[in-house]
């Protein structure tokens, strides 16, 4: 790994650990027993840092959201994927409301990239409709619907967990909230669409906390 990858690798560590609010460039400076000239010779500010850490999770993101989903299996597959990814870079989202009250730069590239997947969320359900998984009857403000609590799901599930669920496993609550997106779709799901999602959930099973079983 190059200087440069060493610390954003231990930042996205120290960040994880202690939230992004408590740790500083100093701090991070001295558990790499560097100084701290030597940080800012690569981020000049902590922003700086930041910014790369939330470009990294952005990128790894854009990778896994695909620009269509053919069924609910693979629907639900890509956001585990997409948990799995956020648990990764966890800070970012455990201090969500700080960085976009406090960071204007965040904030404006944030709302940008949530248009993005909000869009692409409005595909995948379209392709659902299509291919038969989900019901035509999912159309105007369900979709609207929909794409609202999936999001926000997606923004704030691990603040919910880290309160709520902070004694299950990484896995236990990944499948968690996975069950919460199937039950978002199954109002909506064809006979085809109900029997994915058992599928699903069945191979989810050694991972469901005992509350799902």
């Amino acid at each position: 790994m190059s200087t440069k990858e060493k610390l954003v690798s231990r930042a996205v560590e120290l960040f994880n650990e202690n939230g992004i609010e408590y740790v500083g460039m100093r701090e991070l400076a001295a558990d790499l027993n560097m100084r701290v000239g030597n940080v800012t010779y690569y981020f000049p500010t902590k922003d700086d840092l930041v910014m790369e850490i939330i470009s990294q999770l952005r990128d790894l993101n854009s990778k896994t959201i695909g620009p269509d989903c053919s069924s609910i299996i693979d629907f639900l597959s890509m956001y585990k994927q997409v948990f799995h990814n956020q648990y990764q870079y966890r800070c970012l989202l455990l201090s969500f409301v700080h960085l976009v009250s406090r960071h204007p730069l965040f904030a404006g590239n944030y709302f940008a990239t949530e248009a993005k997947r909000r869009e692409a969320l409005r595909s995948h359900l379209a392709s659902m409709v299509k291919n038969n998984y989900l019901s035509t009857s999912l159309i105007g403000d369900k979709v609207e619907l929909v794409v609202s609590h999936i999001t926000l799901i997606s923004r704030f599930w691990l603040s919910e967990a880290r309160i709520s669920y902070v004694n299950w496993t990484t896995e236990q609550t990944i499948a968690h909230y996975l069950n919460l997106l199937s039950d978002i779709l199954l109002p909506y799901a064809t006979d085809e669409g109900k029997k994915q999602v058992d599928n699903f959930r069945k191979e989810l099973g050694g991972d469901l906390p005992k509350t799902w079983k």
